[in-house]
């Protein structure tokens, strides 16, 4: 069987093949870019959240370190000892301000510069050095820890909002197409025949 459009219904397969491929191509765009800042949210959570974290516990544990080094009789040691510490705690610091800090991140950065250097100058001058003050830096670092857990759990709900604006996409996307083509299906079937199935016999040949 041999079937064939009218002008009418060529111009209308034409136009719904192009909206197809329209489509086809914008989908497949927009799911390139959900993509593209799912991969950046991930990155940021790794580089600016969990590398972040780690070195907010190396400097919990140089808090710790002189924490304990305080307790010491020997005001030489201690004093050699928590000036070792604090340079290793301000060149962990150094390398985590230049992560990307929220505006919360960055008071509380500041804030704990200020307490480690108070720290310092007290063990200079004073041979006993009240707990307070590494309390008050401990405090600071758990908030900053505290920051990055709510900060992964921001990112997180952005990639699944991303995640799930791609399946919903996608999913409409293939319906759309579904639709199209069953329209495409329909105008080839409605369409006229030139050559009959039966071909009309000649009236003359009676």
């Amino acid at each position: 069987m041999r079937w064939t459009f009218s002008i009418k219904n060529k111009l209308a397969a034409s136009i719904v093949l192009l909206a197809l491929c329209l489509l086809v191509l914008s989908s497949n765009c927009l799911d390139r870019l959900h993509t593209e800042n799912v991969k950046k949210s991930i990155s940021t959570m790794y580089e600016d959240r969990l590398i972040a974290e780690e070195y907010i516990l190396k400097m919990t544990r140089n808090i710790y370190q002189i924490r304990e080094i305080l307790k010491t009789k020997d005001h030489a040691l201690k004093e050699s000892t928590v000036k070792k510490l604090t340079g290793d705690f301000k060149a962990t610091y150094n390398i985590f301000i230049r992560t990307r800090l929220t505006k919360n991140e960055k008071s509380t950065a500041d804030e704990l510069m200020s307490q480690i250097k108070g720290l310092e100058q007290t063990v200079l001058n004073d041979s006993n050095v009240p707990s307070i003050y590494t309390d008050k830096i401990l405090s600071s670092l758990n908030k900053l820890s505290a920051i990055q857990l709510d900060e992964s759990k921001l990112i997180m709900k952005q990639v699944e909002a991303q995640y799930a604006t791609i399946k919903a996409s996608s999913q409409f996307a293939f319906a759309i197409i579904i639709i199209i083509l069953i329209a495409l299906q329909v105008m080839v079937f409605s369409g006229e025949s030139i050559i009959p199935i039966f071909k009309p016999r000649d009236p003359t040949l009676n």
